[in-house]
């Protein structure tokens, strides 16, 4: 495996008290505090103060609504216990008008004097109507389980035995998981139709898929900060210009020594290098976001996250991938070809057929987002609670499920075959990245210390 090691004695680097910049050795011990700065600037409530302490706790998450303290993920949004029930009472066909001219900023003081714009807000930040139940559906789910209870061991009992067994064997897990997504009666009822997915499922699509693409793109601050190469010229790498894909205007012309196309080599390394430390910084960020991932140890957080990263990156690259110039377009907008990435001495044509194969498929964004949820949940080497981990990918495994069900309807189940087949062809090219990283040890040729140490370089 690409980042074996002993992460235990590095947990608490993830997630250090303090930060300065990412470039010097401990980067990754730095990176979580300025990341978290960053997110509170474009947070859509205020503080109130709730900031992670020295010992690494992950920070509080509050309402969308009103800035209260969140109990989970309500009706499509991050909610707290007070805004969910006054959503709930949509339902009730309630009539709310504003004294003050429709125009309240809803807190915790006043989400209690101006229920029209409190429920204004509700919408703002992404609840929807069409994820409530109404209380009559309640109580006859209600009556339906009791039933059922009394009726254990009848027929159609493989599948209620296998969806108690994932509720009942790990309660706390599901139950911490359940605040992020609604409820775990996604786990519990199968029986529906196949083309259908439910309310739960779409709330957990809908939210990772915001965060694929809310920690999709480095910031223009975050490029200043780590980007400390000379930019490269665009003719260099427009696959378009001179002699064709990867040209460059040292090789193109046939000029110049050595000593310049080395140190042309060194600018495509060093691009692609510190961009690569980018795109690490915002899986881990992203990890952080996703239900489930804090119910983790810390320990297991950090060694999930050294495992997954260099197969995320392939995920990503896939979604970048542009096949009219067959090129990653890096956030930069440069078009890298295989080439490009040669010319660096990272040459790896494994990642540019596992492009090609995923744009084939017609891949779209949840189910990249499914994708990267499910790699990032896999099975490790150093996970101290492998099951629970077990637990969180097997909900993800079910909603891709149901969505290529929705989606791809009759072609659904090669569709669904297709997309499990990715993660053995992802570990494969996760083992070439360790391979490759050996290599530029072997040639003197330095990683930043980032991506030295989550992939465990010595």
């Amino acid at each position: 495996m690409m980042s074996a090691g002993s992460p235990a004695g590095s947990a608490n680097s993830f997630f250090p008290p303090g930060g300065s910049p990412l470039t010097p050795t401990g980067a990754v011990h730095q990176y979580a505090q300025m990341q978290e700065a960053e997110r509170k600037k474009k947070s859509h409530h205020n503080s109130g103060g709730n900031s992670s302490n020295g010992g690494g706790k992950p920070q509080e998450e509050l309402c969308l609504v009103c800035g209260d303290r969140a109990s989970g993920y309500h009706y499509n949004a991050l909610a707290c216990e007070g805004c969910k029930g006054f959503f709930r009472s949509i339902t009730k066909s309630s009539k709310y008008a504003c004294k003050y001219g429709d125009g309240c900023e809803i807190d915790m003081y006043m989400r209690r004097k101006c229920q029209a714009c409190r429920l204004k807000k509700c919408y703002l930040v992404g609840m929807r109507a069409e994820c409530v139940v109404p209380e009559s559906q309640c109580q006859k789910k209600r009556q339906a389980k009791q039933a059922q209870k009394a009726q254990q061991g009848g027929e159609g009992g493989d599948i209620t035995t296998t969806n108690n067994s994932v509720q009942n064997n790990n309660n706390n897990l599901l139950g911490s998981l359940a605040a992020s997504v609604a409820s775990t009666s996604a786990l519990k009822n199968r029986l529906t139709p196949p083309w259908t997915l439910k309310p739960e499922q779409e709330g957990l699509i809908n939210r990772i898929v915001f965060y694929q693409d809310e920690f999709e793109k480095p910031t223009d601050e975050d490029l200043s900060r780590v980007y400390h190469v000379p930019p490269l010229q665009p003719g260099h790498l427009d696959p378009g210009s001179g002699g064709g894909p990867g040209t460059n205007s040292l090789t193109a012309n046939g000029s110049g020594s050595n000593g310049e196309l080395d140190n042309e080599s060194d600018k495509y390394f060093r691009h692609m290098t510190e961009m690569t430390v980018l795109t690490v910084q915002l899986i881990v960020e992203f990890s952080k976001h996703l239900p489930g991932f804090q119910t983790l140890c810390r320990d297991d957080q950090v060694s999930l996250l050294k495992a997954c990263s260099s197969e995320v990156i392939m995920i990503r690259g896939a979604r970048r991938y542009d096949p009219q110039r067959e090129c990653i377009i890096y956030a930069t907008n440069y078009p890298f070809s295989q080439e490009n990435y040669d010319m660096a001495g990272l040459g790896n044509e494994a990642l540019f057929r596992f492009c090609k194969l995923m744009c084939s498929m017609k891949v779209d964004n949840a189910e990249y987002a499914l994708l990267t949820a499910i790699v990032i949940f896999s099975d490790r080497e150093n996970v101290r609670e492998p099951k629970r981990v077990e637990k969180i990918q097997e909900i993800y495994v079910e909603a891709l499920q149901s969505y290529v069900m929705a989606r791809r309807k009759e072609e659904h189940m090669v569709a669904f075959a297709k997309l499990l087949s990715v993660l053995t062809t992802l570990r494969s090219l996760g083992n070439n990245n360790a391979k490759t990283c050996f290599n530029m040890k072997m040639v003197n040729r330095k990683l930043p210390a980032f991506l030295a140490e989550i992939w465990d370089i010595k």
